[in-house]
């Protein structure tokens, strides 16, 4: 048997699968309530949900290791009938199989929000991409363990976040990034005959929780160019540039290291593999703190260099003052 579509098989009634130790072992998965909900509708699946294969894997006969399987190919289309332990029990053409659920995605993503401040990674609770903060909406593809498979609305940008730091309910952001800045680090000059430097990091900080966008618009909207843009320039630091890599790559400036850092200095990071060292930019406040305006938060947030990210894709910073 070589196509899924032949599989032959008994139907075993889900809820009384079960599995060798070994292999519980190996695919346990422990689904949290509410991402159940989320990728099923209801625990019983009373109703089967479409979803496709996010990669070539095996389809079982039944749950076990030593049971027979058949190769299903990536993005064949399949209905998920219900689940347990991980497992998934799936029918496609009449017939019915057993597929690990992190094998599965729904065809139609579910709308989720984040309940507090949570990194994103690449893969199930490995390889940090950034962070997404509190009130960002996510739509749910699926799980792996205890992580959710997630992306934007368009589709366009993917990754895991732990599940037990979704809502199905909508989270306001609330003021979260701003009351994430420690008071220690908030600066007080609320004019620019002050100190510049900490009338930039004034103006910044009171800009924490605003809505990020890709097509910013100023006060209402901030990328990271346009966060420093704002910024520095109503300090009245002259004329910084519009784009993070010609701010990063501004000669007025001298170039500071991550050790020698001071607040008001402009940090600037390598985060895109494409030859530019400056596509994301931030204003630095202390503490190995910094102040930009996250993608991947959707919003302006308070983030810091001691993560493995944001040290690995550090490059510079310039001092402004």
């Amino acid at each position: 048997m070589t196509q899924f579509g032949n599989i032959i098989i008994q139907i075993i009634v889900l809820e009384d699968m079960s599995m060798s130790s070994r292999l519980a072992r190996v695919l346990r998965v422990a689904l949290i309530s509410m991402l159940a909900a989320a990728l099923c509708g209801a625990p019983a699946c009373a109703k089967s949900i479409s979803v496709r294969l996010n990669a070539t894997t095996k389809v079982y006969q039944k749950i076990s290791a030593s049971a027979k399987t058949v190769k299903a190919p990536k993005n064949l289309k399949v209905a998920l009938k219900a689940y347990k332990n991980g497992w998934g029990k799936i029918s496609y053409r009449g017939r019915t199989g057993y597929i690990p659920l992190k094998y599965l995605d729904r065809c139609v993503p579910l709308k989720a929000y984040v309940k507090s401040s949570s990194a994103v990674y690449s893969g199930a609770g490995i390889g940090k991409l950034g962070t997404a903060g509190k009130g960002t909406v996510v739509y749910v593809l699926g799980v792996n363990g205890g992580y959710a498979h997630v992306q934007n609305k368009s589709g366009t940008k993917k990754g895991y976040i732990k599940a037990s730091a979704l809502s199905a309910k909508k989270v306001s952001a609330g003021g979260s990034a701003a009351s994430a800045m420690p008071v220690s680090l908030r600066s007080t000059t609320t004019t620019r005959n002050g100190s510049k430097a900490e009338y930039v990091i004034y103006l910044a900080q009171s800009l924490l929780g605003k809505p990020y966008a890709e097509k910013a618009r100023p006060p209402k909207t901030f990328d990271c160019a346009k966060l420093a843009f704002v910024c520095y320039n109503a300090a009245k630091t002259g004329s910084m540039k519009g784009s993070a890599q010609a701010q990063g790559y501004d000669s007025r400036y001298s170039r500071v290291a991550i050790d020698d850092l001071k607040r008001g200095d402009l940090v600037c990071f390598d985060t895109v593999d494409d030859g530019d060292q400056s596509d994301h930019v931030g204003i630095y406040v202390g503490g190995s703190y910094f102040i930009h305006a996250s993608s991947t938060a959707k919003q302006v947030i308070l983030s810091s260099l001691n993560s493995s990210y944001y040290r690995r894709t550090f490059s510079w910073a310039l001092r402004i003052f």
